[in-house]
């Protein structure tokens, strides 16, 4: 399966399920699979053998997105940092790589300036073999360090977000929570008092305001269940997305 046909047959599986903005940061990453794959001589069909069935592995993105819906702006949030971080680390990259290649083939030049005036060639071949295996291990190491620096800046981007959560939403909804029911009580004790000392019209004015403070109280404790449980989501669908990314690299 070429790469044009293996990519419309992955959108037309997401077509019906997904946003447009997701299938296409979806085909984006399997784009760029194709072409680091063809880069390194791999035909189109063992390309597409090695990452599996379009419709299969669009099964899995639609149970893993249809899992947790309301969670899509925070989703595009993270997504938006991860392709700065990634496209910062990327201009670095290419930056470096580009300084080596002009290193090289500077070297390259004044050697074979110098294996003119040789008589024996084989000296420059040596050298200029020995140039290339320098370069492309100082590549490599270059490349390696800049995804660890990129590993890195991620995880610290995520638990940044979660430790945002823990400090200002999480304390405001059960601080909330605390403080309604604390009005709740103090409702039930003034509703005693002015049962016996105040006109009935006041008495039922403070019954209204405690049921509804031990109404806010609790529709308070929901919204930090239900935003815990969407968390605890999000986070396991970060962790099976990086698992399942890093796998198709490592099958590339």
């Amino acid at each position: 399966m070429t790469k044009e046909s293996y990519l419309q047959a992955l959108e037309g599986h997401l077509k019906k399920h997904m946003s447009k903005s997701e299938i296409e940061d979806i085909l984006r990453d399997y784009e760029e699979y194709f072409d680091d794959g063809r880069r390194q001589n791999k035909t189109d069909i063992e390309i597409s053998a090695k990452l599996g069935d379009p419709q299969i592995i669009a099964q899995q993105f639609i149970e893993e997105y249809g899992n947790n819906p309301k969670s899509e702006k925070l989703d595009q949030t993270l997504h938006t940092l991860k392709e700065g971080t990634e496209k910062t680390f990327a201009t670095l990259k290419k930056g470096t790589e580009k300084t080596f290649a002009t290193l090289k083939k500077g070297t390259e030049k004044t050697l074979r300036s110098a294996g003119d005036k040789m008589a024996d060639t084989n000296i420059l071949d040596t050298a200029k073999q020995g140039v290339s295996h320098v370069g492309q291990g100082v590549k490599n190491g270059t490349n390696s360090i800049f995804d660890i620096l990129k590993s890195i800046c991620l995880f610290f981007i995520f638990a940044f977000l979660q430790l945002f959560f823990i400090a200002v939403v999480y304390s405001f909804c059960i601080g909330s929570a605390f403080f309604f029911a604390g009005c709740g009580i103090s409702g039930i004790f003034c509703l005693g008092f002015s049962i016996v000392y105040l006109p009935l019209l006041i008495s039922l004015a403070v019954l209204f305001i405690t049921i509804a403070s031990f109404a806010l109280s609790g529709l308070f404790l929901v919204l930090t269940y239900y935003i815990l449980k969407n968390n605890i989501i999000l986070i396991k669908k970060w962790i099976l997305s990086k698992k399942k990314s890093d796998l198709k690299r490592e099958a590339l």
